[in-house]
């Protein structure tokens, strides 16, 4: 009885909290995973961040964004804003991006009220972890 009680605790975290964000934050993509140290020190590989929506005309300079690219998707700081793109810069990268269109961007780091980014320490390894471990056993049978 106590195991089936966890089962759902542990079925509401994992498939209610997403939920839960995606409709508060107005995003497909709620949560993401710092993979690489390239916003260093503000974000840190393994922190878990939270993303919401933004519309085009809210972004400014300086915003953390995510966005979508060919191999998936890039936090990191507006540097440029033109007519039709974006131009993003990793704070730890000595390059900018290339120029991306509004259309890829996903949404905006949600941030205190003294507008640092809201992060949580660690927890990012688990998508990490994960989706290593889909790659691992993509494609093969039993």
């Amino acid at each position: 009885m106590e195991f089936g009680i966890y089962v759902v605790i542990v079925g509401a975290i994992v498939w209610g909290l997403p939920t839960f964000l995606a409709w508060k934050f107005h995003t497909e993509y709620p949560i993401a995973a710092i993979t690489s140290g390239s916003m260093w020190p503000v974000l840190k590989t393994g922190d878990l961040v939270l993303v919401k929506a933004v519309e085009r005309e809210d972004l400014k300079i300086g915003d953390i964004v995510v966005w979508k690219n060919p191999i998936g998707f890039t936090i990191h700081r507006i540097v440029k804003l033109d007519k039709d793109t974006i131009t993003t810069k990793g704070d730890a990268n000595f390059t900018q991006d290339k120029p991306t269109p509004y259309e890829n961007v996903v949404g905006k780091n949600v941030t205190w009220g003294n507008g640092n980014p809201i992060r949580i320490p660690y927890l990012g390894f688990i998508s990490m972890w994960s989706s290593q471990i889909k790659e691992t056993y993509a494609g093969t049978s039993n």
